[in-house]
């Protein structure tokens, strides 16, 4: 009697435990932050952030999550200014208490943040920002996106192979002034006379006047650099090509948006923009499933991929060390090249991607074609 008295305690004593410790499981949801440009005149870029981070978020959740826990999102509007996105993190920070956050996605926001996060210890993992100041901003702040200083010098190494003299025209936003530098460095650097270097305010539309005094100088290629609003590349070059400039134009990535090549229409033939290398087979797919879901194309594909690429390198690093932001930064800095939508990378030691370049390509009829000096 006495024996089955004690197997009784100890079978209770077990059910005890195990129920304990289910009870004990962590089911929370895990919180993470989001700043991007959610309203303003690159709230295009932040609905398409937005639109792949929800499809990322809604694939790992629908599949129970990570370890039982679902990823909740906390979005935030930076609208592309230092002020805003410091108001944002402060929030995410201070009231939601998370750890991790996604963005920013303007330069600005993401520099802005940079000192908050770096101090608090909290991650932040940009898909957008591109400006070279980032490399340098802190052990926290990692993008899977290029750095202006290699595409700028893509660029710039892709005017100077064929023409002498050139006219600059750039937004004044972080993100085009960190590429007017150093493009003004390699011109340079190889021999190009900068004959021109007009610098315009965000909410300029009217570009004649500047257009007009870049004609006057008669460079043999114009060199358009915006940055805040997308449709700027548009409009300059409908109005370059109206007043009836014919050299060659060249620009940034912003140039080949899907806006601005609404907006010039047919002006747009010929130009020369920078663009990803491309979307892999992961990518192509992704894309096909954000135009069945929003029934549009995002702003830019790499941004659409970058973003996705980005929830589930976090999904990687949580599932590998938990939710503690040092641990998740020491495990980004070793972590072995990934694949995702926009190919595969990893990040350097000071947190930028390495794997991932630009390319040069011609605008025809709408089209992006590989450029071909």
């Amino acid at each position: 009697m006495k024996r089955n008295l004690k197997i009784s305690i100890i079978v209770l004593i077990v059910i005890i435990i195990i129920a304990v410790g289910i009870k004990s499981k962590d089911t929370s949801a895990i919180k993470i932050g989001f700043v991007a440009p959610l309203s303003g005149d690159v709230a295009i870029y932040g609905e398409t952030e937005v639109n792949a981070t929800k499809i990322a978020i809604d694939e790992i959740n629908n599949a129970g999550g990570i370890g039982g826990r679902k990823l909740e999102i906390i979005y935030e509007d930076g609208k592309c200014t230092g002020k805003d996105a410091v108001t944002a993190i402060q929030k995410l920070i201070s009231v939601d208490k998370v750890g991790i956050i996604l963005g920013g996605l303007c330069s600005s926001e993401t520099l802005a943040m940079a000192p908050i996060a770096e101090t608090s210890k909290i991650l932040l993992l940009s898909a957008f920002s591109s400006s070279p100041d980032i490399t340098n901003a802190g052990d926290y702040i990692f993008r899977n996106s290029p750095s202006d200083s290699d595409v700028a010098k893509l660029d710039a190494e892709t005017i100077t192979k064929k023409y002498k003299t050139v006219a600059l025209i750039s937004e004044n936003i972080d993100y085009s002034q960190g590429a007017r530098t150093i493009m003004k460095e390699a011109f340079s650097k190889y021999g190009v006379t900068l004959v021109s270097d007009e610098v315009y305010n965000t909410e300029t539309k009217d570009f004649r006047s500047i257009l007009t005094k870049v004609k006057s100088t008669n460079p043999e290629v114009i060199f358009m650099n915006p940055g805040g609003d997308v449709k700027g590349g548009g409009i300059l070059v409908k109005q370059a090509r109206q007043l009836g400039i014919t050299v060659p134009i060249h620009g940034n990535f912003n140039l080949a948006t899907k806006e601005a090549i609404e907006i010039a229409g047919n002006y747009m033939n010929g130009v020369v923009s920078t663009d990803g290398t491309g979307l892999d087979k992961k990518g192509l797919a992704l894309l096909e499933k954000y135009k069945n879901i929003y029934s549009k194309d995002p702003a830019v594909d790499y941004d659409m991929g970058s973003s996705y690429d980005r929830v589930y390198i976090i999904m990687q690093a949580i599932e590998a060390v938990g939710t503690n932001p040092t641990k998740i930064k020491d495990y980004l800095y070793k972590m072995p090249s990934f694949t995702g939508a926009i190919g595969t990378y990893r990040f350097d030691k000071n947190g930028d991607e390495v794997g991932v370049g630009s390319i040069n390509v011609i605008i025809q009829n709408g089209e992006k074609i590989p450029y071909q000096q």
